[in-house]
Order: structure tokens, then C-alpha cells, then sequence
């Protein structure tokens, strides 16, 4: 496995280079991200079970894939950011689908950064998990859009049948995670702030009104095919700097 430098490194090295895997827009990009896409998924029980092991080892509640779970997992969230570097997972492995940082670095909380991500990634999976018992049809992919330069595009995001609305269940998963850790702060810490609307049970909320008022507003639920890359059949614009290229051959260059 590469250390972080030697990706560093590396990264630095391609960043001009066409099939760079660590810049958008090039075709290495999509061809690490899909490869990432299938660990990601590939973690999937591992990490529902190591969730409800931890979730059950720190006294929360006993997680069985219910809507009426996420409002007590949410709850739960403070017992580790409270513990802050104190509390262990028991793992050392890097999330297949977080971005490359020092391991050293700590997260609100005071939870090493390879906490921080592990509990990320293991709450995204089970909330999905909720959301797709509720809205059939729904299932993870490794998002495309049609154009190269859109944010989203390589993101694992669930697509839960609203065109280009998807869910995202790793970005839920964060900002439950940071607003639990702002409300536990002492409230005359300037960072402080109420738990507001960023909870599992609000977001599963705001995901499931997007369906419904697809539905109700009488169109067809329609899906990326899976897998992605070249087999979901979307179309996109020409890949950036190809017109540069056709230029440069018809200069003699």
C-alpha cells in the first residue's frame, strides 16, 4: 500500500499529465475513482457491523435498520466526540473513499482524522442502508454528470431515482458528525452552536420529500445505470483541452 508521501509525490508529478488519476476532468481520474467505487461498496457489512459493535460497546441503543433508529444513532454521536482522543475504534485502516491526509491530524473532537473518517464512513453506509428500505430502487454509484468539471461528478452518492438530485449520505454523515461535536461545546465557546437541522432523522426527512414530490409531481423515477464509467451510457461533452490537441495536430505541432 502507498504511503501518504509517496501519493503525494505522485499526485505532484501528474498533475499536468493527461491521464492524471488525481485531477478531474482526465480519464485516469475515472478510472481510479470506479476502482475506488468497488472497495468502497466492497466495505459495506464490514461496516454496518463494526458500527453496531461500537454503538453497542459505548451503551447506545441497539441499531436495527429502522427509520425509528437514526434519531438515538444520532444521539449517540457525542459519546465519541465528547471522548475525543481518548476513545479507540480498534482499526487502523484508511477509508477507501477519504481523501489523502496527514493521519496525524486531528478532527472536531480531538478524534484522529482516521477516527473521524471510519465513524463518517460506517454512519453514511447505515443511514443509506435506512433510506434505501424507505425508497425502493434506490443504490450507491459512483456519480456521473455531463460535464467532466461538475463537482459531484466521481462522488459516491445514492441515487434514489430523482434525476439529478441524488442523495449523499457521506455528506450527512459529516454534518451530523460536526454539528453534534459544535453543540457539545461549552456554550461560550464562539464555536458553539444548537443542534439545528443537521441530524439523521432531518435529513432522512428532506431525502424523502425530494422523492415524493418527484412522484407527486407525476414523473417516472429514472436511475444512472450501474455500473458506471462508459456503461451508463451518458453523454458528455468532448474531455477538456481535446479541441487544443486537435489544433496543435493540425499546426504540424
Amino acid at each position: 500500500m502507498a504511503t501518504i508521501a509517496q501519493i503525494a509525490q505522485a499526485a505532484d508529478e501528474a498533475k499536468h499529465m493527461w491521464d492524471n488519476p488525481f485531477k478531474r476532468e482526465t480519464r485516469g481520474y475515472w478510472a481510479v475513482q470506479d476502482t475506488v467505487f468497488d472497495k468502497f461498496m466492497a466495505t459495506h457489512d464490514q461496516c454496518v457491523e463494526e458500527l453496531c459493535q461500537l454503538v453497542r460497546s459505548t451503551g447506545g441503543p441497539e441499531l436495527d435498520g429502522s427509520v425509528q433508529s437514526l434519531e438515538p444513532l444520532n444521539d449517540w454521536l457525542e459519546i465519541p466526540i465528547l471522548l475525543g482522543a481518548k476513545w479507540d475504534d480498534g482499526y487502523d485502516w484508511w477509508p477507501t473513499w477519504a481523501s489523502v491526509q496527514d493521519p496525524n491530524f486531528r478532527a472536531p473532537g480531538e478524534m484522529s482524522i482516521l477516527q473521524y473518517f471510519r465513524l463518517q464512513g460506517r454512519i453514511a453506509f447505515y443511514y443509506a442502508d435506512v433510506l434505501i428500505s424507505q425508497l425502493p430502487g434506490s443504490q450507491w454509484v459512483c456519480w456521473r454528470e455531463g460535464r467532466y468539471t461538475t463537482e459531484r461528478t466521481g462522488s459516491f452518492l445514492l441515487d434514489i431515482g430523482t434525476a439529478w438530485t441524488p442523495a449523499d449520505p457521506l455528506g450527512s454523515a459529516f454534518g451530523c458528525i460536526y454539528a453534534s461535536w459544535k453543540a457539545s461545546l461549552d456554550p461560550t465557546d464562539p464555536r458553539h452552536a444548537p443542534l439545528g437541522e443537521s441530524t439523521l432523522m432531518k435529513e432522512f426527512e428532506s431525502d424523502s420529500l425530494r422523492r415524493m414530490d418527484w412522484l407527486s409531481e407525476g414523473r417516472e423515477l429514472t436511475f444512472q445505470p450501474a455500473p458506471t464509467g462508459r456503461a451508463a451510457g451518458i453523454v458528455r461533452r468532448p474531455f477538456r483541452g481535446s479541441r487544443v490537441k486537435r489544433r496543435l495536430a493540425q499546426a504540424g505541432k
